[in-house]
């Protein structure tokens, strides 16, 4: 495979989970500013850890290996349970919801852009020990996480007009799966 193939299928790779969450939080109203915060966070998140994980390489990564899954876990998994929290509230309240609800905090955007970028760290080691040259890589990763959670999130827009609580509980649970997919050994 051609080095301009494979940097292209590592990026789109590596974005499957900013497209996952991004489908899991664009549940809540949000404007072209809100996409485009989280999609340049994510883009930023899912390149910065590749980055530091090349920098790193195997001197480091010896050091937060046996933790790294369960930090990741831990995070995702909160996020998770609020979603799943505000699912279930929504199908149980009697009221009918006057207000508009606001899209996810600036902090909650970062904690899951980063807790969804935790493989691009793994594979930025595996990039820097390689001798590969890094920069095309980190570019594409970048690029493809902020496409892909553009689309998640207006997608997950279409989906939450009709179903909102419903898809709300469904992306607690695709979060909860990413968070579990964190354990394995």
């Amino acid at each position: 495979m051609s080095l301009f193939y494979e940097v292209l299928l590592v990026g789109l790779i590596l974005s499957a989970d900013s497209f996952s969450a991004a489908v899991a939080m664009g549940l809540r109203p949000f404007s072209r500013k809100d996409a485009l915060k989280f999609a340049a966070s994510s883009g930023a998140a899912e390149a910065l850890v590749a980055l530091i994980g090349a920098m790193a390489g195997t001197h480091v990564i010896a050091k937060f290996s046996a933790i790294d899954h369960w930090i990741a876990f831990i995070l995702l998994g909160l996020v998770a349970l609020h979603m799943a929290y505000e699912g279930i509230h929504d199908l149980l309240s009697k009221k009918v919801k006057e207000e508009k609800l606001d899209f996810h905090s600036f902090g909650k955007v970062l904690l899951v852009s980063f807790a969804t970028s935790l493989d691009a760290f793994g594979y930025g080691i595996g990039l820097g020990i390689s001798g590969k040259p890094i920069l095309p890589f980190i570019i594409s990763i970048g690029i493809w996480a902020f496409a892909t959670t553009m689309i998640g999130l207006y997608l997950a827009r279409k989906l939450s007009k009709k179903f909102g609580p419903i898809v709300n509980l469904l992306g607690s649970i695709v979060l909860g799966i990413m968070a579990f997919q964190m354990l394995k050994i």
